[in-house]
This record gives C-alpha cells, structure tokens and sequence, in this order.
C-alpha cells in the first residue's frame, strides 16, 4: 500500500515579513522537545515499512538573526535502529534540519516544523534510539528510546498502525506528505483538542480484504475508565484486497485527559477480524476532566502548590510520563490547568502507568526526596542524576558492587535487581571522576543496553 520509497521531509515555518533588524541570537526560556510517533506497515509478509513523525517547536531552537530581519537555527537528528538481541545497527542516519523563522513576532508562535522518516525493515525485534540536538545550543536536546516491534504481517486480514493526523487532504498528486493520492499531515505530539487541532484525522491501511464480504469499520475513543466516549460505524465492502481508511472524529467536546483511539474491522457487526488502536491526549481545558471524581484526592494533596511547584513536582516525575504528556505540560499556562493535569497524572500512576508498576505519589516524592540525598554531586539535583532515577523508577537495589577504579580504569557500580524481570542489573560509571555516575549499561528491558560498555570505563 504504501510507497516503498525512503523520504525525509521538513515542513518549514515561513510566516510573514517584518521590518529588518539587527542581527541578534534568539534563546528560548523553555526546554527543547522532541515529539515522536510512528506507524507500521505492510511492504511485504516478512517486512514492514516503518514511518517515524517528528515535530519540533520553532520557538525552543537557539537561533541567530540576519541583518535581513529573519531567524535561522538548525536541528541535527540521529535515527538509530538496532536488533534487540544483538544490537545490530540496521538504521543509523544524521539529518540537519533548518529551522527559518521570518520575523521576530513569529518567535512568540505556537507553530510546529513537522518532519518524517520511513525506513524498511525485516520482521523482528528492536530498539529504535532518536537524539535530536539543537545545533547552536548542543547541551540543547531530546531523546528517546524505545522497544520497536515489526510482525511478520503474512498473507492476512490485517489492520496497520493507526496514524493520527492534523490534516488529510484527498486528491493529492505530490507533495512532502502524500500517499496513495493523500495529502497525510501528521500530528507527532497526538495531542489534540481546543486550542489549535479539535479534529483528530486518522489514517490506516487495510490488507487481505476478502472480496464480496461486508466489514462494518468502527471508531471508537475510549477514556481511562476503558468508557467508549466517541463510537462511529459503517459498512464497507471492498472491491480490491488492500484498502484505505481514512476519518475524522471532533474532540472539542471530549474532556481533557488520556485516551484510546481504537479502529476495529468486524464481520456482521459482532466478529472481529482486526482491530489497531493508539494512545492520544485531549486538552480542553474549559470542560470538567473525565476523571474528576477518581482524581478528588490527588487534586487535594495539589490545591495548596502553586503554578511553580506544580511544574517542579510534574519535572521530578516525568520519568513516569510519556513523551507526549510532557509536551502537553508545557502547554499549560494556568495554575489551575497544571494542577488538574496532574490530579489525572497521579490516578493513573497509581493504577500502573506506561508500563511502569504501580505507586502512589507519596511514595514516588518520598524517593525523590531520597535519591536528593543519596545521588547529590555539587550543584545538581539528585533526581536528575542517573542512579537518581533508576533509584526513584526500581527502588533500593538488592546488591551494590562497587568496583574503584584502578590504573586507568574508571571507577563503576553495578546495581543488581533480582526481583525484576527475573533478574536484571544497571552499569554505572564515573567517567568524569567527579564522582557523577553516568549509566552505561543495563539489562532491563527498555533501558540503555551496551554490551561494549567496558570502553566507557577507559
């Protein structure tokens, strides 16, 4: 279904002139975010064809003035993918991206640069690894790593990865973003709502249709408490074995929170042949969350921080937050808001949250608190260091070897879980030998593997 051709494309902010100006450096006040998504698709039974979203803010990216007025900066990207086991690179590509902001009013926009990659890839399992880094202000920058699965899809009925877009325009021929005659814009940040993107457009590839058979397609969004708040449906009967599906769904009156985007293919409106779903956020602030009553106390515990605290309290517990939920934070410019955020935040931490287990937000500041007295180094917060956060993630460790350094060796530790995936263990090492201790290797699913992490230690 989709075009077996690798792309790399960037949306460019082009707003309005102004009057020139000198030359000058503009630096954002707020963090460099990187948001991220992808989607998965069919190139054949035992290769997929994996679609990376990125989009950045202007606004965050260091850039310099010209004497004509306008901004510059740029972005340079990493994409490394690489198989689990052995941690064979089967993806590793540096791409610059220009950022060009034409006057200095634009610099207070909300406007995002959007960006794609598309890669093809055996069935298998790997670890999809992406650093952006503002290039004028390096220390500037945003990671992730994440576990990636491609399925040997085969010859079956079969539903690809939901897409979620900001805009999709039928009848395209060409363009940075076009598929199967489809203008698709993408929405990396999957946050959606009022104050800019009240439609969620989606996008999904159908395969091994049978002909002759009638599928009723169903969308539906579904809340926290796993509530269907939103369900559409129609009947379709497909003339080719592979198909589009493509709709819109309005959530300007759904409730702020974390929702479920679910698209099910059924036969005779009860049997389910396929189903793709995918996690997005609401932000209406002017409506009552969803979770009003199941956040009642946690909302209690906040009502006396205020619009300071509150984002202190949310950077110290990111480590349990998507990437998204961070993007949708910064957005939040009332007290009120952030504390109504985080009351939902801290339900859903303590029923398990982004594959971490269960906790209450008593227990998680008491292990900041903690990890602020044990992993303090000079000026920088405990919590922030990396043993910091694995303390605050996993807790205490069940053995500590620490190995002090000799010759030209570094000083390491090596903390051992026993009672977590069956046993795993975290490689720190202080290569600074300021007494900073930086991961550089670890056997839990999920996190850094390096399995030449000895080097680290010369």
């Amino acid at each position: 279904m989709t075009s077996s051709k690798k792309y790399f494309v960037t949306a460019l902010l082009v707003l309005s002139a102004a009057a020139p100006l000198p030359a000058q450096r503009f630096d954002p006040s707020a963090g460099f975010i990187l948001n991220l998504d992808f989607s998965r698709f069919r190139y054949d039974d035992s290769t997929g064809y994996v679609e990376l979203y990125h989009a950045f803010y202007p606004t965050l990216v260091t850039l310099d003035g010209t004497p004509e007025g306008s901004y510059k900066g740029w972005i340079r990207m990493t994409v490394r993918i690489r198989t689990k086991a052995e941690g064979v690179p089967v993806v590793h590509e540096v791409n610059i991206l220009p950022v060009v902001v034409r006057d200095s009013a634009s610099l207070r926009s909300s406007m995002t640069m959007v960006s794609a990659s598309a890669y093809r890839i055996p069935a298998g399992e790997y670890f999809l690894d992406v650093l952006a880094v503002d290039s004028l202000s390096p220390n500037r920058r945003d990671s992730l790593l994440l576990p990636l699965s491609v399925p040997a899809m085969g010859s079956r009925t079969m539903v690809s990865d939901l897409e979620l877009c900001s805009r999709i325009t039928e009848g395209a021929s060409e363009g940075m973003f076009v598929k199967n005659t489809l203008e698709v814009v993408p929405n990396p940040s999957l946050a959606f709502g009022s104050a800019g993107a009240p439609i969620v457009f989606h996008y999904a590839e159908l395969y091994d249709l049978k002909a002759g058979v009638r599928y009723f397609v169903e969308t539906s969004i579904i809340d926290n408490r796993n509530t269907v708040v939103r369900r559409t449906g129609r009947w379709r009967t497909y003339s080719v074995p592979h198909a589009v599906d493509i709709g819109t769904t309005n959530v300007a009156a759904v409730p702020s929170g974390r929702y479920v985007f679910s698209l099910r293919l059924l036969k005779d409106s009860t049997e389910e042949v396929a189903r793709s779903t995918k996690i997005f956020f609401v932000s209406n602030p002017h409506l009552q969350a969803v979770s009003a009553t199941e956040t009642s106390s946690a909302a209690t515990e906040l009502a006396g921080l205020t619009f300071e605290e509150l984002g202190t309290e949310f950077a110290t517990a990111r480590y349990l937050a998507s990437s998204k939920e961070v993007e949708m934070f910064s957005k939040l410019t009332t007290a009120d808001a952030r504390r109504e955020f985080l009351g939902t935040f801290w339900t859903e931490v303590g029923k398990g949250h982004e594959g971490h287990e269960p906790t209450t937000r008593v227990e998680y500041q008491m292990r900041v608190t903690s990890a602020n007295q044990k992993f303090r180094v000079h000026n920088r917060e405990g919590w922030r260091s990396d043993r910091g956060r694995v303390y605050i993630l996993y807790g205490d460790p069940d053995e500590i070897e620490r190995v002090p350094s000799e010759g030209d060796s570094k000083p390491s530790e090596v903390w051992h879980y026993y009672q977590i995936e069956n046993g795993v263990l975290f490689i720190f090492a202080d290569r600074s030998g300021f007494g900073e201790y930086v991961l550089v290797h670890s056997t839990k699913r999920g996190e850094l593997q390096d399995e030449s992490w000895q080097r680290m230690l010369r």
